[in-house]
């Protein structure tokens, strides 16, 4: 009896030990947010940044809070998910470290009718970015032009307003008057949407880098912690580009994901081309992004990221509307990068504006 308990003993043993070990679990990362998870996201970015362009060099701490309201619709065949992001509110505080005076903007706060950034930035409120999103990360289409237009909708009011309480019943003839210095008032829109595009804290790149930021690029098949996927990665540091860059799962547990992201460029990459009004500015980087992330595994959006930047290169200026020659000049830009997304649930009710 006791002869047959061993080898008993022995058989279930010998069956433990000879087990293929379980393989490990692969992720189908992708962005896949549902019509029911729409929620206000509350991003704040902290970049403190050093930075140098010829003979000029400064040093730059700023922190700026977007709050959103993060309205994803339906899936199209093809997997890619429709989403609309509506600015709910935007504080920024800039200078200087060890500045005593730092510039400030809250737009949930009442606001000097004579501050440009104020004006610009209240313009946002309420107004809405359309993007096409597809499951693996890749924004497909971004449709600036309607939140540019909708922007100059608000100041076009907002302009309106101020010569109202200015002129009293004088007001109406003076608004027509500037109506008609841009030939109407869908003229005046037109030229003020040009104006807003080329203001460069919210036009086209800082557009594109804020999406990109809340936004990975996922791998195409399947991956388990350890495994890596070539992808671009958007940088957000003194300018916005994106650069090929390298993603290794590092961590998954309940509720998130953390992701690993390196990238490195040269100078005989292609050029980043920017557009402000009539002036191009053309710039080549060379340095190394470096990056660590976590996600919602669930929908794909960005929970925190903490990035570090050094890059030096060189940049080129050119005014399109003269015949001058490029202003060229030697550029190094280096520091960090630290984004939090706070969750909160549901949306804000919409105002109306899209």
């Amino acid at each position: 009896m006791r002869a047959t308990l061993r080898i008993a003993v022995a058989l279930i043993l010998f069956a433990v030990v000879s087990s293929p070990a379980p393989a490990a679990q692969k992720l189908d990362l992708q962005f896949r947010p549902a019509p029911s998870d729409a929620q206000t996201l509350k991003v704040t970015s902290v970049l403190i940044m050093s930075y140098a362009a010829g003979p000029q060099q400064q040093e730059v701490a700023n922190t700026r809070t977007i709050t959103l309201a993060f309205e994803p619709g339906e899936t199209t065949r093809d997997g890619a998910v429709q989403v609309r992001l509506r600015f709910v509110a935007i504080q920024e505080k800039s200078g200087m470290p060890g500045a005593p005076a730092p510039k400030e903007y809250d737009s949930t706060k009442a606001q000097d009718s004579d501050d440009p950034l104020g004006g610009y930035y209240s313009a946002f409120i309420g107004a809405s970015l359309p993007a096409e999103v597809s499951a693996r990360g890749e924004i497909v289409e971004m449709a600036t032009d309607e939140l540019f237009l909708a922007v100059a909708e608000n100041t076009m009011k907002r302009e309106d307003e101020m010569m109202r309480q200015r002129l009293g019943q004088r007001a109406e003839q003076a608004i027509e008057r500037t109506n008609q210095r841009f030939g109407s008032r869908e003229g005046r829109k037109q030229a003020l949407r040009k104006q807003v595009e080329a203001f460069p804290l919210l036009n086209r790149d800082r557009l594109q880098a804020l999406v990109g930021s809340l936004i990975l690029r996922f791998p195409d098949e399947p991956v388990q912690v350890g495994e890596s996927w070539d992808k671009p990665i958007a940088v957000d540091g003194a300018t916005s580009f994106e650069m090929q860059g390298t993603y290794t799962l590092k961590l998954t547990e309940s509720g998130r994901c953390a992701i690993a992201l390196s990238g490195q460029r040269s100078m005989q990459d292609d050029p980043i081309i920017s557009q402000t009004g009539p002036t191009q500015t053309s710039m080549r980087l060379a340095g190394t992004y470096k990056a660590m992330i976590d996600i919602d595994p669930k929908t794909g959006l960005l929970l925190g990221k903490q990035a570090q930047m050094k890059f030096t290169g060189e940049t080129q200026m050119a005014n399109q509307s003269s015949q001058g020659q490029p202003a060229s000049m030697q550029i190094t830009m280096e520091g960090t990068n630290t984004t939090v997304v706070e969750v909160v649930t549901p949306a804000a009710p919409s105002s109306g504006t899209r």
